[in-house]
């Protein structure tokens, strides 16, 4: 079994990654930076000289890192924001008992509205409009706090549409996080670990979540309904999901190869 302090939460890179190679990994022993495209890494919590290792569960991108470097991590503690590029940090602590971060949704708008949200351990959800500098808790509806991961619409500037993750189901919030609503998830199939959202969720609705111990879900409703993802594998436990940017044309592509495949006339 490999170093503890090896085992890594998170891995980013750079929307620019093709031209500045930067990427960034949340880890038990803190943050690695790399500017060579994985190649090398480096502490990225230099600057801050932390006297113990700053466990950070998740690290997240500006939409608009490759002109405002911004850049988010979530620690035991509260959240760090760096808008260098991930060089220097500012620390924001949230309020006794500290709060772990486990996730971060930004606005696709972020450069105008400066909407940013983090998932607590325990303390439901934080949101920011001033670009992270200061953060609160918005938890009207929102019947669990344990957070797991936040998940925000593609076109969250028309929907106001966030989901978010948690220990017991999956909550929906169609204001901008102002409240939220518990939405049918069978609950045998929870925790909900992750959750990622087509990039053409205004037209397909469609929705994954990742589960502790049933694998991986799937909703072409906007969440109302649930079926088996129909490229589930054995595993149970899905950690974590990425999401093509071409989903919708990969998805129609590979439903015509299945189509074509498995026809009884050929």
């Amino acid at each position: 079994m490999g170093d503890p302090q090896d085992v890594v939460h998170a891995v980013v890179a750079s929307p620019a990654s093709g031209e500045d190679a930067i990427c960034f990994a949340a880890s038990v022993a803190g943050l690695r930076r790399s500017i060579d495209g994985g190649r090398t890494w480096h502490d990225a919590y230099t600057s801050l000289d932390p006297k113990a290792p700053l466990t950070t569960l998740t690290v997240a991108l500006s939409p608009d890192f490759r002109t405002d470097e911004c850049v988010f991590s979530g620690v035991i503690g509260g959240m760090l924001r760096s808008i260098d590029g991930g060089q220097t940090w500012s620390i924001f602590e949230s309020p006794p008992p500290p709060a772990a971060i486990a996730s971060f949704a930004i606005s696709p708008d972020f450069a105008r509205d400066g909407l940013a949200f983090a998932a607590a351990l325990e303390d439901g959800v934080f949101r920011s409009d001033d670009r992270g500098t200061t953060w609160s808790a918005w938890n009207f509806g929102l019947l669990d706090l344990n957070v797991l991961d936040l998940a925000i619409s593609p076109g969250f500037v028309t929907d106001e549409t966030l989901f978010a993750g948690t220990e017991s189901g999956i909550f929906r919030s169609t204001n901008g996080g102002r409240a939220w609503r518990e939405i049918e998830f069978p609950s045998e199939l929870t925790p909900v670990i992750k959750l990622a959202i087509s990039p053409d969720y205004a037209n397909d609705h469609t929705i994954f979540a990742a589960t502790e111990s049933a694998g991986l879900h799937r909703s072409t409703d906007g969440g109302e309904n649930w079926a088996p993802s129909r490229r589930n594998t054995a595993v149970d436990v899905v950690n974590e999901l990425l999401i093509s940017p071409n989903f919708r044309s990969e998805e129609r592509r590979v439903g015509k190869e299945c189509r074509s495949r498995w026809s009884p006339y050929h």
